[in-house]
């Protein structure tokens, strides 16, 4: 289902605000990226985490709390915090501290505005800045997708015209992720039906996969924050994305993005390996 339709006034001042907040956030963890003192302590899950996330998450959180203070906010670091007004912001602040921690400039910063959670994907604007490429792709509900490059206008982000699986260059992050949810049997799959795969980490392949750079995206194990500002972005793009049995869920463990007739032939591939 689209994303619910709001009125300008309530939309326009947080598009601008969520765009703005990717840009500033950005530009902060450029401070630390490739900083031969940058220290990487791991959480309770094991996963990595830099006081460049920290830093970067309490920029956000504290701009949206300042300018709307009802609204809620979902954030990789710092949690939940409850709001009143139907929206919610979903921060990860750095997607890809593997390969930010490692100097690797394909990460990025990732914000999403939910409205009212409408089919468990109420997301209505996103944006994903990619710092140390100076790249961006946003998108609002009924605005268009867009994509921006350092010293170049922005242009409309579209994905790649429909191809068969069998022709498509798929992108996903890491094979060990298909391990930790025991997917491995998906990958073969995979491997098995698409051209090609590469892995160009994180929110980086969803980036491409949204300008047409790539076919598609498959990721086994997510979380709200990884996949917050894509289903806009993808919507506004002419694509889809959900998981792999095809849900609109942000919440939903796996995800798989592309054109809208691979991706049907990618649901069909994957959706029995749905992680419930």
């Amino acid at each position: 289902m689209p994303a619910p339709a709001l009125p300008a006034p309530a939309m326009d001042p947080r598009v601008a605000l969520l765009r703005t907040l990717g840009e500033r956030a950005g530009r902060l963890t450029l401070d630390y990226f490739q900083h031969p003192e940058l220290a990487v302590d791991h959480k309770s899950d094991l996963s990595p985490v830099t006081a460049a996330d920290l830093a970067a998450e309490a920029l956000v959180r504290r701009s949206i709390l300042e300018a709307f203070p009802n609204d809620a906010i979902l954030g990789e670091e710092h949690g939940d915090h409850p709001g009143s007004t139907g929206f919610r912001w979903i921060i990860d602040p750095i997607d890809g501290t593997v390969s930010f921690a490692r100097g690797v400039p394909l990460y990025g910063v990732l914000l999403a505005l939910e409205y009212e959670g409408a089919d468990g994907n109420g997301i209505v604007a996103g944006t994903c800045e990619l710092p140390a490429l100076g790249e961006r792709v946003w998108a609002a509900a009924g605005r268009g997708a867009w994509w921006a490059r350092a010293g170049r206008d922005a242009v409309r982000a579209r994905v790649s015209a429909d191809v068969r699986l069998r022709d498509a260059l798929v992108a996903t992050t890491g094979i060990e992720y298909f391990r930790r949810g025991g997917n491995e049997g998906a990958l073969e799959k995979l491997h098995a039906a698409a051209g090609r795969i590469r892995g160009w980490s994180d929110c980086y392949s969803l980036a491409l996969a949204a300008t047409g750079r790539c076919d598609a995206a498959v990721e086994p194990w997510m979380n709200p924050w990884d996949s917050g500002p894509f289903p806009i972005i993808f919507e506004e793009a002419g694509g889809a994305f959900t998981s792999w049995d095809g849900t609109a869920d942000v919440r939903r463990r796996t995800a798989v993005a592309a054109a809208p007739a691979l991706h049907a032939e990618l649901v069909e591939l994957l959706s029995a390996h749905e992680l419930r």
